[in-house]
């Protein structure tokens, strides 16, 4: 990049600015008289000032004269411009040609071209003088919401118009349709709205910037066909236009005053719009220009029409950004939704989030228990623990999950689903005995991939209970942990603990067992007695596979369980033994005898 040269010594009343091909090269000020003109054999080279002397050209360009132009300031608005050269003439504004040997007066802000150098005197006093711009009365807002600003904005577009601006609003809007229907992801919506700048709107220069919190990032800039370049314009937006933006959430535009803009390099017409976030705060702005360089025929009018059109893709960008940051966080909440709920029910809990909120529920309790963890864990060692609690936890994950149940943890070698919840439904205690059973029937998978690694098979405990519970997010704000909570949760727990005394795999309650079909096999195996409840709990045994005379086995034991309960042992002892005979390994009637056997005197 060109540096540019300054010389801030003097309090002039004029500013000399020194362009090449419309780079700025060198600036200094005019305080009474200036001489302009080649670089003398003992002088440094261009671009200096020595005294009331600027080097403007080096010592071997000839067609610029040791002394071209002489400039005196004849008040705070007017200056004397004197063409000493014998041989090449100058250019004041746009057309005077000033002859060698004459003199003219121009009113400032003007230009005079030498060769392919420009330079602009521009009164001091206008540096400082605020920009006066255009606007609208209402604050920018975004797309579908009800406010005034939206109401003025429609007011605006449905003004009568001409045939030619209405015509120019509906291409913008269609073409805004269509970019913010393909725009994809932030980069695509704003690199389009800044093409959709130059191809609709009809800038030269069109940028999207986004604020940083400290200051304007540049994200996508276009120029027209033919047009510099950014790089060879050395383009930056105007900061003093930014920060009216930024502090009055308006859209402005700037259209040079026409006495001046003849009299100017570079001249630009611009217009810049915010783009807000979902609070209504401004995070970027679309920022366009069109300029006249000297020579050019580009109208530099920025009317009304082109301002709502800009600002209609300010608005659409935001829109843009407020439907991608919609469906990343859709994306983040079904990720997180689908570490505990099946695919279709995170789709159903993304439409209604409410779902999820605390409620009391009748729900069935699955508690699952990996039996001889510890020791299991101590013979594998800590690499091959994790791979094979893992292979087993991703297994039993997955028989909740086909019975659409809700995994709600999984600790160590405890394993907790939940049905009923956070959508009812009349089958959860069917659901959650089915998944048990499935988990059984994985067992012979899992003790075959794990052979030679395990000296024995492992197995499996499981309790589940039915009741109501209170549902929600147990976790935190910061981990998301929806699941059970009270009674019926202690109760389920209390259950599964219950397999490794009862040495059955499924165990149940009778409230999950009166719910059940015909087709799901079960047995009363005993009472469970809690101290926080005045009723005990009957526990039913829930078998994945059945003998062929199940129907009397259960008959018979359930039989001898009665007995036991009304202390008819010896009734109880007989019927045990006819089961036993046909039955001798029935870890249940093996028990009961037990107890029997322990109540003899």
């Amino acid at each position: 990049m060109t540096q540019i040269g300054h010389d801030s010594n003097a309090d002039g009343a004029a500013v000399v600015n020194i362009y090449v091909r419309t780079k700025q090269v060198f600036s200094t000020e005019l305080e009474n008289t200036l001489w302009l003109g080649r670089q003398r054999a003992d002088e440094a080279p261009p671009y200096a000032r020595v005294a009331d002397r600027v080097i403007i050209a080096k010592l071997e360009e000839s067609s610029i004269s040791r002394e071209h132009i002489h400039l005196e300031l004849l008040n705070e608005a007017q200056v004397s411009i004197t063409n000493l050269s014998r041989v090449n003439k100058i250019t004041v504004g746009t057309d005077e040609q000033v002859q060698p040997g004459s003199q003219t007066k121009a009113a400032m802000p003007t230009l005079i071209t030498v060769g392919d150098r420009v330079i602009q005197l521009e009164p001091k006093a206008a540096l400082h003088a605020p920009e006066l711009l255009d606007s609208f009365t209402h604050q920018t807002t975004l797309l579908g919401a009800h406010s005034e600003a939206a109401t003025h904005l429609l007011e605006a577009l449905s003004i009568r118009r001409s045939e030619d601006d209405t015509q120019y609003l509906l291409r913008g809007l269609h073409a805004t349709v269509g970019f913010f229907q393909l725009a994809s992801n932030s980069a695509e919506f704003l690199s389009m709205a800044a093409q959709a700048m130059i191809d609709v709107v009809g800038l030269e220069t069109a940028a999207a910037l986004m604020w940083d919190g400290r200051d304007w990032r540049t994200e996508a800039i276009c120029t027209r066909p033919g047009s510099p370049t950014p790089e060879e314009t050395e383009w930056v937006p105007s900061r003093s236009i930014l920060q009216r933006v930024r502090d009055e959430r308006k859209t402005f535009w700037k259209v040079p005053d026409g006495a001046h803009a003849a009299s100017l390099i570079d001249v630009k017409a611009l217009v810049a719009a915010p783009v807000l976030n979902r609070k209504a705060e401004v995070i970027g702005a679309l920022y366009g220009d069109r300029r006249r360089r000297p020579g050019g025929r580009i109208d530099l009018q920025i009317t009304e029409v082109e301002a709502i059109l800009v600002e209609l893709l300010s608005t659409s960008v935001a829109a843009g950004f407020a439907r991608l940051e919609h469906e990343k966080a859709a994306v983040e909440a079904r990720v997180l939704f689908e570490q505990f709920f099946t695919p279709e029910l995170s789709r159903q809990l993304e439409a209604q989030p409410d779902l999820l909120l605390g409620k009391d529920t009748d729900v069935s309790l699955l508690f699952c228990d990996i039996r001889r963890f510890s020791e299991v864990s101590e013979q594998l060692g800590a690499r091959l623990t994790i791979d094979w609690i893992q292979d087993v936890m991703e297994t039993l994950s997955s028989c909740v999950s086909e019975y659409h149940g809700v995994l709600v943890d999984t600790l160590g070698d405890q394993l907790i689903g939940m049905w009923g919840a956070p959508v009812e439904r009349e089958d959860h205690a069917e659901l959650a005995c089915r998944a048990a059973i499935a988990m059984v029937e994985q067992l012979p998978a899992l003790n075959r991939r794990w052979l030679n690694a395990l000296d024995r098979p492992m197995d499996l405990g499981i309790g589940i209970h039915t009741g109501i519970a209170r549902v929600g997010n147990i976790g935190s704000t910061s981990k998301f942990k929806y699941g059970p909570l009270g009674t019926t949760v202690r109760v389920a727990s209390q259950v599964e603990q219950a397999t490794r005394e009862l040495m059955v795999k499924i165990l149940i309650t009778d409230t999950t067992a009166e719910r059940l079909p015909d087709d799901l096999p079960t047995r009363r195996l005993c009472r469970l007695d809690d101290a926080n409840r005045e009723q005990p709990i009957q526990i039913f045994e829930l078998t994945a596979d059945t003998p062929a005379d199940w129907s009397d086995m259960k008959r018979c034991y359930e039989s001898a369980l009665d007995a036991f309960d009304r202390g008819d042992l010896p009734t109880a002892t007989r019927l045990l033994a006819k089961l036993l005979s046909d039955h001798p390994n029935d870890r249940a009637s093996l028990r009961l005898l037990t107890q029997i056997e322990a109540r003899l005197p």
